[in-house]
């Protein structure tokens, strides 16, 4: 995870790593289970309301998507298998240790260790990473990824269908270097994402992704039937020492969540990665209390908020975004949530985020419709509003078009299941005005809210992350400033872009930032909420 700069991350988690210095360290050493894990069986999971968006790594970049590929992924750098704080320090895997830094910081230089293989017995070396990282810069893949490592030498002619490679990504056996165009104090953190995990050196390069495909992690996923059901088997050639106790995962996707928790209960399924329902925690807390080993409260760093698009007529308009700000009831929107779901904001970082400070722009207590219809001015017209066919997305739908309704806008809700609303409206053009979302940290650091998803240079045919389609030169400008800044400086640069683009720009109307409520069967054992992830981890779950 990012930390006020890099050598700090590198050096506070090279103590732990001493201990560790062949692999993770295990289960009981992580602060995981107390408990001892037993091995093997098949534990069934649901994932309700939603399938993954992709299994694709490079494309792959929902929750329970990274959920699924921490068990699955074999990356340079990863996180353990543990809860806070030590599971949020990043530390070597398929790396022998950190980097060699050098030419100013903008040379890094990573050791592989021998012996590694994939889930088909493919040997790993630094070629594997490099396929990873070329094929996320991929003109065809169109990942997400590419925003991340644009700075890579070479790596912007890839993006645009000019090379098949970036000249700065050279692999030699088991060293691998990566040449910078500036110093990039997220260079390890980023480098821990599942995107740049090690892949199979003939995997297709498919903007529609792949479903399967060899990995070097724990897991590996066995099958994948879209929309239906996803099979993850233990990977017989994981040599690793991170947790792996059940045999094989069957998680069934798209499943209804009142009829999951019922199976929970009657310990049909082991756990539901897509939730609870909105009515569950408050009976779930009376009956088993919290963080107590059934039902299970943790914070994220995260904030939910409605993406206004910039690109569109309507919010095109900055005192109508302004509008919707003050037209948004927070209070109604954290209730569809249920009891112990987080508290209001009306700002892009969310507490616990470097930067972030709090300012209170926008009415936390409530809709304002008097400021909001005399911003308005009778302008907004029909606009059409993106949420998802889960019982709180429409639920937050409705809410907001009775806001917006009250502001004068004609509001026509468009549904989708699941991640597919951030396919849809991903895809520059789609003809949508405003769709209620969530960021989740991806590591600790203000640039992957603020630049990730606000800097208009970052815009492109697909898999788009600014859902607002902000692109303001000079808020560009000031992001590639503040991403240039280290330590307390960089800190205090991204948390004036915060203020600045809530106050003068509303590209966001923000209203909450969640807990994770999640709740297992009598028979799950080893449930660890792993913090780099937001989500529980699967390789310490057993079955008892």
């Amino acid at each position: 995870m990012r930390r006020r700069l890099w050598l700090s991350v590198a050096m506070a988690a090279l103590g732990a790593a001493l201990l560790v210095a062949a692999g993770f360290a295990s289960p009981a050493s992580s602060g995981t289970s107390a408990v001892k894990a037993k091995q093997g069986g098949t534990m069934k999971l649901n994932m309700s309301a939603t399938d993954v968006d992709f299994s694709d790594p490079s494309l792959a970049y929902g929750v329970q998507s990274w959920q699924i590929e921490y068990a699955t992924a074999l990356k340079l750098y990863n996180y353990p298998d543990a809860r806070a704080p030590l599971g949020s320090q990043i530390r070597p895997e398929a790396a022998t240790g950190f980097p060699k830094v050098t030419n100013n910081g903008k040379t890094y230089t990573i050791k592989i260790r021998t012996g590694l293989r994939l889930s088909n017995g493919a040997r790993v070396t630094a070629a594997n990473f490099a396929k990873s990282i070329n094929r996320a810069l991929s003109k065809t893949m169109q990942s997400p990824a590419a925003t991340f490592i644009q700075n890579i030498v070479g790596a912007q002619k890839v993006i645009d269908g000019k090379a098949s490679k970036a000249s700065g990504v050279v692999a030699r056996g088991n060293t691998l270097i990566i040449k910078l165009t500036q110093p990039d104090g997220g260079m390890l953190a980023k480098l821990g994402m599942p995107f740049f995990q090690a892949l199979p050196l003939n995997i297709a390069t498919n903007s529609h992704g792949v479903s399967t495909y060899p990995s070097g992690g724990p897991y590996y996923f066995a099958s994948r039937s879209v929309g239906r059901q996803i099979v993850l088997k233990r990977n017989t050639h994981y040599r690793g020492k991170r947790p792996h106790n059940v045999n094989t995962f069957i998680i069934n996707v798209n499943t209804n969540l009142d009829q999951s928790l019922l199976q929970v209960r009657r310990g049909e399924v082991g756990y539901d990665l897509g939730g609870l329902p909105s009515s569950a925690p408050a009976q779930l807390a009376k009956e088993f209390g919290i963080n107590k080993g059934r039902f299970f409260v943790n914070q994220l760093v995260e904030t939910d908020y409605v993406a206004l698009n910039t690109a569109r007529p309507t919010f095109g308009q900055l005192a109508l975004r302004k509008a919707a700000n003050y037209a948004i009831d927070r209070p109604a929107m954290l209730r569809q949530r249920g009891a112990y779901a987080g508290k209001r904001t009306d700002q892009i970082l969310p507490p616990g985020m470097g930067g972030f400070k709090d300012v209170k722009v926008y009415p936390l207590q409530g809709s304002n419709y008097a400021t909001a219809k005399r911003l308005a001015g009778n302008k907004c017209g029909s606009i059409r509003l993106d949420t998802t066919t889960s019982a709180v997305g429409q639920a937050l739908g409705q809410v907001l078009k009775y806001n917006f309704t009250q502001m004068g806008c004609n509001v026509n809700i468009k549904l989708f299941q699941g991640f597919q609303l951030y396919v849809a409206d991903g895809t520059k053009g789609e003809p949508f005005d405003a769709a209620i979302a969530g960021w989740n940290q991806d590591y600790p650091d203000p640039y992957d809210f603020i630049d990730i998803l606000l800097n208009g240079s970052n815009i492109h045919a697909a898999n788009n992350n600014n859902l607002a389609y902000l692109n303001v030169p000079k808020l560009n400008r000031l992001m590639a400033a503040a991403n240039r800044k280290i330590g307390p400086a960089r800190y205090r640069a991204y948390g004036n872009l915060d203020v600045l683009l809530t106050k003068s720009y509303a590209p966001w109307a923000s209203y909450d930032n969640r807990n994770v409520r999640e709740f297992v069967a009598a028979k799950t054992g080893g449930y660890v909420f792993q913090p780099a992830n937001a989500s529980a981890d699967l390789n310490t779950l057993f079955i008892k």
